[in-house]
């Protein structure tokens, strides 16, 4: 349906992920890829991605993934501790996560990234300290470190609520975040983003587009795209979606339809361009948005940029270390 809209515009990646989609056999990847290749027009150097589990993982899925032209496996390890995985309910070991990583070096894969979740209920700085340690000594050419998100009706919201869990301080979330920075940095990984480090030249392209405001087209129940100027989201009920989808109706959700202005546009090439270390070239926001924009913006970072959060380099706007640690703060400030 949508590579009549998509015409003869090519596409420069593929993510397939969101939930875990190594549940699939390998007849359904190669379902999938043949109905890709078939209706989208993709670059020669086009990156996909197949996020795993560690504990869905086969040498012989991980091969067929590899056969059917995959570049690049996200891993969701989310901590090489054992008790750190039993308080989030993950099914996998560290040891499976480790096996993951080792067999998908084995059948081929050069770009590997991992995904870890720190500011966990009960986890403690040394067991941060630790998951970073295996992590790097895996060698994989991508990191992402993310801060557990609790939010309202999760199973972590109750728990904090009702007295059963009590999240670590916001001292020692800073600490663990912190430690990455600097111990990934020792280790030879620049960050690109606030959550991400990679070795040289394996930036996830993906996810950067997420951050340039490029375009994305969404498949899939409750999936988001981005075109032209219009955000839309699919129908989240997965019944309701394949029953749409054999009757050739439409699967979008047109409550959720968005004409992005040009003040939205703005406030969110902030929000989202400062989130990358290499920040937003003032100029060239001044020339996208005009220069009462970026006049409005000089007058409001005056007084964070006097408290250490933000820095002008060379007419680029980038977060300075400890505004990295005070992100959220600092990005909804910004961008308001």
């Amino acid at each position: 349906m949508h590579s009549r809209q998509l015409g003869k515009q090519t596409v420069g990646s593929v993510y397939i992920g969101g939930g875990t989609p190594t549940t699939l056999s390998p007849g359904q990847f190669s379902r999938l890829f043949s109905i890709i290749t078939e209706h989208v027009q993709l670059t020669d150097d086009a990156e996909i991605t197949v996020e795993a589990n560690p504990s869905t993982v086969t040498a012989n899925l991980l091969l067929h993934l590899k056969r059917l032209g995959v570049t690049r496996l996200s891993i969701g390890v989310q901590s090489f501790s054992d008790g750190v995985l039993a308080l989030l309910g993950r099914v996998h070991t560290a040891g499976q996560a480790v096996a993951a990583v080792h067999a998908a070096r084995a059948v081929g894969f050069g770009s590997i990234g991992i995904d870890l979740i720190f500011g966990v209920p009960g986890q403690t700085t040394e067991h941060w300290s630790k998951t970073l340690e295996t992590t790097t000594s895996l060698n994989p050419e991508h990191i992402s470190a993310y801060s557990l998100s609790i939010d309202e009706g999760s199973q972590w919201y109750l728990a904090v609520k009702n007295g059963s869990a009590e999240p670590p301080d916001d001292d020692t979330g800073a600490n663990m975040y912190a430690t990455s920075m600097d111990f990934l940095r020792s280790r030879g990984y620049h960050q690109y983003e606030i959550s991400n480090f990679c070795l040289p030249g394996y930036e996830c392209r993906h996810n950067s587009n997420y951050w340039d405001r490029g375009e994305y087209l969404g498949l899939g129940p409750g999936a988001w795209s981005f075109m032209g100027n219009r955000r839309w989201a699919n129908i989240s009920d997965v019944e309701q979606y394949n029953s749409r989808l054999m009757s050739g109706m439409t699967v979008r959700d047109h409550e959720r339809d968005e004409f992005v202005n040009a003040e939205q546009a703005a406030r969110e090439k902030l929000f989202l361009g400062l989130r990358k270390t290499s920040g937003i070239d003032l100029a060239a926001y001044g020339s996208e948005f005009g220069g009462g924009m970026l006049d409005a913006l000089l007058r409001r970072i005056g007084g964070i940029e006097r408290a250490g959060l933000v820095n002008i380099q060379k007419g680029t706007l980038v977060l300075t270390s400890r505004g990295m640690l005070l992100s959220n703060e600092v990005l909804s400030r910004i961008a308001t």
